[in-house]
């Protein structure tokens, strides 16, 4: 008896269509685009673990998770103990712990890896459906991840910039959809206990806004007003947002706090690189400069026209990067998406041509590569120990050395995560040393400007310096230090018996 097969059903083509379907669509080129923009990524990450002050967050964080207990008072140093502080950032530093929990320097890693990787799908991602053909978004965004060199690494500030790009994103939706901004308040509830940055997404919402208010075209410039439930959407959605500002454990004062860094920590600002203005003859002034020429290029030579909130928050981009440093990141989310639309460097891309075979190879190459790459913990503590007195702490343990440290300033959150008996003067946490003037007394003894005053001042029994640091070379030459112990990056030095200076205040 001859053997029948029934002919597949239409169902089962339809099946077959939607799998074919979803698998070109999940290897398509643009989405390969976004795994070598991984790539990028990935190459500055492995370089920037030893960030100064991840040390300092990730025992706020073990403090948190362990005990259960938000940092009220400064137990760490004695340049500022009991002084009371506010834990600003410590949703972020619970993630960051938990992630150093699960697999040491390694975990501290994914966790940054995995929120840049987010931050620029989300750069990418805006770009294209600004109207920027794939190709050009690549190019736009390696350019965003550039300018985001600054604030690569374990940084609390990664999860505020996160916020930033889901607010971004929530607004387009909205622009396009009319839908979504029921999410905004949840954002501002996140980014409040992860950064203090969320006052940047507040400006960037209130332009947003006001910019649909206006309605007219001035050259190269539309305006487009809000129809009146819009406008009743958005004013709803601002007041939620600002109100769940206060869904955080500190209150008012976490609110209030940022403007608090503006108008009592000028000396953060004036003292910390970060925060000063660009330097043009340094790579990031040179790489402000270029997107303050792209701004330009992009205004006189692409005929697409600039809607009014674009032209505001292009000049708020600009001006921000050009006065502090560490907002080139903030500049490259903002600028990039509105940039990328105007370049016309490549020809479109076109799905019929697509190749999903050879893009799923490159993908799979993509992932190879970072699973064969990744550093082992071993190689991570090997970073850590080239910017970090790891040697000399090992000294100070062995010889059971216990008085009070002037230490340099970003060594400080190392010795409290590392070797929490030995209490540092300083650490990264500025806000509570410039309250009690011991920031601006630092700066003083690190300048030489009146350094054995202030380390008599403290009674200081040890300093731990860098080799190359002024004030080791001063000590090395004074009658009343000696030098006890050195290496390539430290050097300690021990006050002799019978030089103690008077009591500290």
């Amino acid at each position: 008896m001859p053997t029948t097969f029934a002919a597949p059903s239409k169902t089962d083509q339809n099946t077959a269509a939607s799998w074919s379907s979803l698998a070109a669509n999940a290897f398509s080129f643009p989405v390969m685009c976004m795994f070598l923009l991984a790539i990028v990524i990935f190459g500055f990450s492995v370089k920037q673990i030893a960030d100064p002050d991840i040390w300092w967050h990730l025992r706020n964080g073990a403090q948190l998770v362990v005990q259960h207990s938000f940092p009220r008072v400064d137990t760490y140093s004695f340049g500022a103990a009991g002084s009371p502080c506010i834990d600003f950032e410590w949703l972020s530093e619970v993630i960051f712990f938990l992630g150093f929990k699960a697999a040491g320097l390694q975990g501290v890693l994914d966790v940054y890896f995995a929120v840049l990787v987010l931050i620029f799908a989300g750069v990418y991602y805006r770009s294209c459906r600004a109207g920027a053909g794939c190709k050009d978004a690549t190019v736009a965004t390696v350019l965003a991840i550039f300018m985001g060199t600054v604030s690569i690494g374990p940084r609390m500030l990664l999860f505020g910039w996160l916020c930033m790009v889901g607010l971004l994103l929530v607004l387009d939706h909205f622009r396009q959809s009319g839908r979504g901004l029921w999410v905004l308040p949840l954002i501002f509830a996140l980014w409040i206990n992860f950064h203090g940055s969320w006052v940047f997404g507040l400006v960037v919402l209130v332009v947003i806004i006001t910019s649909g208010l206006a309605e007219g075209e001035w050259g190269m410039v539309v305006a487009r007003g809000w129809s009146p439930m819009q406008r009743k959407q958005l004013l709803l959605g601002l007041a939620a947002s600002v109100a769940a500002l206060f869904v955080n454990p500190f209150g008012y004062r976490l609110v209030f706090y940022p403007f608090d860094f503006i108008f009592r920590q000028s000396s953060v600002i004036k003292n910390i690189e970060e925060w000063q203005s660009l330097d043009f003859n340094r790579g990031n002034g040179k790489l402000a400069l270029v997107m303050v020429l792209a701004v330009l290029a992009a205004a006189l030579f692409s005929r697409r026209p600039w809607r009014l909130d674009e032209v505001i928050l292009t000049a708020f981009a600009l001006w921000e990067e050009l006065l502090h440093g560490r907002m080139l990141f903030f500049a490259g989310l903002i600028l990039i998406p509105i940039l990328a639309p105007r370049l016309k460097l490549f020809p479109p891309y076109k799905p019929a041509l697509d190749k999903p075979w050879l893009n799923g190879i490159i993908m799979a190459g993509v992932l190879g590569s970072l699973i064969f790459f990744y550093p082992s913990a071993a190689q991570l503590q090997q970073k850590v120990d080239l910017e970090y007195p790891t040697a000399a702490l090992q000294f100070m343990q062995q010889q059971h050395i216990n008085g009070r440290i002037f230490n340099q300033y970003g060594w400080g959150g190392y010795m409290e995560w590392n070797t929490p008996e030995l209490k540092p003067f300083i650490d990264g946490r500025a806000d509570i040393f410039i309250y009690n003037g011991t920031f601006d007394e630092y700066l003083s003894a690190k300048m030489i400007r009146n350094p054995i005053e202030i380390l008599d001042k403290y009674r200081i029994d040890y300093v731990l310096f860098g080799s190359d640091q002024p004030l080791a070379y001063l000590l090395e030459n004074s009658s009343a230090w000696q030098l006890i112990y050195q290496d390539k990056l430290a050097k300690l030095y021990a006050r002799k018996a019978g030089s103690a200076g008077p009591a500290a205040n």
